[in-house]
């Protein structure tokens, strides 16, 4: 494979600030965008840069089936150029695979035009399932875990 050194600075798709994803205010179901710069979120789709103003709430998580109990998955938080969030359901996987080392958590792939922004990554324990959009973020043995990203991470998660 050749590379164009002139094609290097063309594109790119990522995030430039910290979102600072958390759950939501008051709808405990939903995420916000809280940048610690205090002027939002600046991000990139396909080289064009694009704001997402600050203290962003009552964001909702879309896509999905319900994931089932005792597992572990990630949901990708992207932004499209007309600042709508999405969510992106990874594979989900028993817990105790993960701690096991028999399986991993891949990342999935954000969809087409739109800037993964983080994740999160959602534990459930006992008889709790989660259904993005519906279950609340702290309901009983429900774990959600945020995590800021520039890009989707190369290497998957390990436990």
């Amino acid at each position: 494979m050749t590379i164009n050194l002139n094609e290097l600075s063309r594109g790119g798709t990522f995030c430039l600030s910290k979102a600072t994803l958390a759950i939501g205010g008051t709808d405990k179901a939903t995420l916000s965008i809280t940048a610690p710069n205090g002027a939002g979120v600046d991000y990139a789709i396909n080289g064009v840069m694009y704001h997402e103003a600050d203290a962003a709430d009552a964001l909702a998580l879309t896509a999905a089936t319900t994931q089932a109990v005792l597992t572990s998955c990630i949901y990708l938080v992207c932004l499209d150029s007309s600042h709508t969030i999405s969510t992106v359901k990874g594979t989900e996987r028993l817990t105790t695979d993960l701690a096991s080392g028999k399986y991993v958590l891949d990342f999935p792939a954000p969809t087409v035009d739109t800037c993964c922004i983080g994740y999160i990554k959602v534990v459930l324990a006992n008889a709790a399932t989660f259904t993005a959009g519906t279950t609340e973020l702290n309901a009983t043995d429900v774990t959600a875990t945020y995590v800021d990203l520039m890009s989707v991470p190369v290497s998957p998660l390990t436990s």
